[in-house]
């Protein structure tokens, strides 16, 4: 824990031993209790050296099972005290409210909110439940392990609100007045939501399109010392419909709910400390360098295309004698993200793989060029084929808006759709390029045909984009056109793209110019498609493809779903060269 973080955890740990003698079991004999909180008073880890920043939490439970009764508990939490959540024995129609107000001592704070879902357990299975299951998570509903319906059965409006301060010994929804709704929906949906944390607004507003608020756009939570240090609570509204059959009879359901408070001093809210719990960000050791080394060159890097986020890989050539031959190891490379040193496992390709987007202009301004240019790309998968390469292969099209024609696939089925293209339409210029290159770089859908997007591009391999158009590009003032050449050019750069513009020198006032974005991106060249030499631009990609490189994968650090853009940074100790340094970034999914 750091000196400037103090968090409170509602937790599972001591829920059996609560039932009996904390005097908020089941308000009627023999039901459990449909939901209570109990307090446990056992701290561990419980040293706060934040100075003057303390986070304590009131917390208020109120149940009402109709016939079988109704019942409250509420109490104070201070510190990384424990305490407890279950739901049992809950019936269709049952309801109740949680609240949670915060108090920040002295200093005003971030607050945080994250959590998990430890048991939503069957507990028998009486009937009609299945009779089976699938091993799976407990926090995906769609995939249970033994799980039960409860989680997804319990509908949840989060609302942030006011608790009367005169509520006495009994708690009930009328001490409740609310603000403004955050959230609906089920539990389950909940805590996949939050379960990698999620910051709260002091100011009890939800996000702008309604939701929580992206990390930095929250307002602190106002400490003790301010004038009116008036914050906001969080109340989760819940219910099981009448509507819910018997899949839920005997389910039981346990969760965790944590609130991290950070100062606000000297910080600006993006830090998400509901991730510092699960890996410790250790100092790099090393500090960037030059990335213009000529012996190295970062081809890719971005989640595991199999695994997904939190997993990366990066995908990086070293063009030395001892690189080439395969003959380093983990211990000559070292990854650094946002400052963090990364967990590294090395594999080395002698002979790499590649997937290629074609973006292709087929408007009947190219009627002129458009059999020459199938037949140079039919000759590049060619080319790359009998090199013994492992290559994918998809086409988008474009007129006035974009299409998906091929989706990745082998080299016969995607010569067939390029050589399915006919120079027709268009009608005016400029054309919708730059939305065709969002999508051939699975950065957006297509607009025409089903609404198609790429499927992901695989973990380690080359990406390379080459876009044929006789024509400037269609801008963003355009009303079809969704992107703008600075969003492509971050596509481009973001995915660690090698960018072939085959495309005019000089287009149209008005029109973005596709030689720009090549000598603007990293890796970009732009052949003039009136005088292309088709045989050298074809037979550099297959060069670049078939050198060797490693691919450097690890579990990042930072694991929370911020939609943030995540800097790498690559330091490899070569016996021929010396130590060599590369840079890229990957964006996280949100």
């Amino acid at each position: 824990m750091s000196d400037r973080n103090d968090r409170y955890r509602l937790s599972r740990r001591t829920v059996l031993a609560g039932l009996g003698g904390a005097g908020v079991a089941s308000a009627s004999a023999g039901l459990g209790t449909s939901a209570y909180l109990n307090d446990t008073e056992s701290f561990e880890d419980n040293t706060i050296t934040a100075g003057t920043l303390d986070l304590l939490v009131g917390y208020y439970s109120y149940w009402d099972q109709g016939m079988a009764g109704s019942g409250s508990v509420q109490g104070t939490q201070d510190g990384s005290g424990t305490v407890s959540g279950e739901l049992t024995d809950v019936k269709p129609g049952d309801s109740g409210l949680l609240a949670f107000c915060p108090v920040i001592e002295t200093n005003p704070a971030y607050l945080w909110l994250c959590g998990d879902i430890t048991s939503n357990s069957e507990n028998g299975y009486t009937e009609p439940e299945p009779e089976t299951s699938e091993a799976g998570d407990i926090n995906d509903p769609g995939d249970p392990e033994g799980a039960g319906e409860l989680a997804e059965s319990i509908s949840v409006t989060v609302n942030y609100c006011d608790v009367a301060d005169d509520v006495g010994d009994s708690f009930d929804p009328g001490d409740v007045t609310v603000l403004t709704e955050v959230w609906s929906g089920s539990f389950a949906d909940l805590v996949s939501s939050i379960q990698n944390g999620v910051p709260l607004d002091g100011d009890g507003e939800p996000a702008s399109g309604g939701g929580f608020d992206a990390p930095g756009e929250q307002a602190c939570f106002a400490g003790t010392d301010a004038a009116e240090p008036d914050n906001p609570c969080l109340c989760l509204d819940w219910e099981v419909p009448t509507s819910v059959g018997n899949e839920i009879q005997g389910d039981s359901l346990e969760f965790d709910l944590e609130f991290h408070a950070e100062q606000c001093r000297n910080n600006d809210g993006t830090h998400n400390p509901c991730a510092d719990d699960t890996t410790e960000c250790v100092d790099c050791g090393f500090e960037p360098g030059s990335t213009d080394d000529d012996f190295s060159n970062l081809l890719s890097v971005g989640p595991d295309a199999t695994s997904g986020f939190p997993d990366i890989d990066a995908r990086v050539r070293v063009d030395t004698p001892t690189g080439n031959a395969g003959d380093l190891t983990a211990s000559n490379f070292a990854v650094c993200e946002g400052g963090c040193a990364q967990t590294l496992d090395v594999a080395f390709d002698s002979g790499g793989i590649v997937d290629i987007v074609v973006v292709f202009d087929d408007t009947g301004s190219m009627g002129g060029q458009i059999s020459t240019l199938q037949n140079e790309v039919t000759s590049l998968t060619t080319d790359i084929e009998n090199a013994g390469i492992d290559a994918r292969y998809a086409l988008v099209s474009f007129k006035d808006i974009e299409e998906l024609d091929q989706d990745f696939t082998d080299a016969s089925t995607f010569q067939n759709a390029v050589n399915g293209l006919s120079a027709s339409g268009g009608g005016d210029t400029p054309e919708d390029n730059l939305d065709a290159l969002a999508v051939g770089t699975g950065n957006a859908a297509a607009q025409d045909g089903d609404g198609d997007s790429l499927s992901a591009f695989r973990s380690g391999a080359q990406r390379v984009v080459i876009d044929i158009t006789d024509v400037g590009a269609s801008p963003e003032t355009d009303e079809d056109t969704r992107f703008s050449q600075s969003d492509i050019e971050t596509f481009l750069d973001d995915g660690n793209f090698s960018f072939y513009a085959v495309a005019p020198e000089s287009v149209g006032s008005g029109s973005v110019s596709k030689r720009d974005i090549a000598e603007n991106v990293d890796d970009g060249t732009w052949i003039d498609i009136f005088d292309a030499d088709f045989d050298t631009i074809l037979n550099d990609v297959v060069g670049a493809i078939t050198d060797p490189a490693y691919t450097l994968s690890y579990t990042t650090t930072d694991p929370a779903t911020d939609g943030s853009s995540r800097s790498v940074d690559i330091q490899i100790t070569d016996p021929d060269e010396g130590v060599l340094y590369e840079a890229g970034n990957y964006t996280a999914p949100s």
